[in-house]
């Protein structure tokens, strides 16, 4: 390798450990058989400087600005899921779907005991659905029931459903499925 300006060289054994600096002119470098642990890098000057290519740390150091330590990228589906963790009914893409309700969540035939003197009948009860699709029936809460009747038959079948998870910014995350019914009052002929 020639170097055509007058500026000298360090000599690559200078970066060995060896302690000693020695300079050669340019005219005099000729190219030297490096081991593979190390790179050469060649600078517009005409300087070589060799990089000694370390093994990988096996602790991970964190990188740093200005010798503060810069936190590692947040995965946003840990984001997401501390979101839904601190507040379960917060806004989703998507909430949670039953794949299939069966068993149903009302049986008939409807018991006409159970149905109001008018006629009508209503249920609202919610359930925590987890990643997996998975009621949990620890959050099972009735909102509002006309009858125990519809209570126990919705407690019975949703505790059987698979759901499709809520997805919050592409992350599937826990969240309240809300199940509602009712069934208007008879009109009077």
């Amino acid at each position: 390798m020639r170097h055509h300006d007058s500026t000298p060289a360090i000599h690559p054994s200078a970066a060995r450990g060896t302690g000693a600096t020695r300079v050669r002119s340019p005219a005099r470098l000729r190219p030297l058989a490096l081991p593979a642990s190390r790179r050469a890098v060649t600078l517009l000057a005409g300087v070589i400087i060799l990089a000694t290519a370390c093994a990988p740390s096996t602790t991970a150091t964190p990188a740093t600005v200005n010798a503060r330590p810069i936190a590692p990228p947040v995965d946003s589906c840990v984001t997401a899921r501390e979101d839904a963790a601190a507040d379960p009914r917060l806004d989703v893409e998507r909430v949670p779907t039953p794949l299939a309700m069966e068993p149903p969540p009302i049986r008939r035939p409807v018991p006409r005991n159970v149905l109001r003197r008018d006629g009508s009948a209503v249920i609202r009860v919610e359930v925590m659905v987890d990643t997996l699709g998975k009621p949990d029936m620890t959050t099972f809460t009735v909102l509002e029931s006309s009858n125990v009747w519809f209570t126990n038959g919705a407690k019975a079948a949703i505790a059987k459903w698979t759901f499709q998870p809520a997805l919050r910014n592409g992350c599937k995350v826990p969240r309240f499925y809300l199940f509602s019914a009712t069934s208007p009052a008879r009109t009077r002929r």
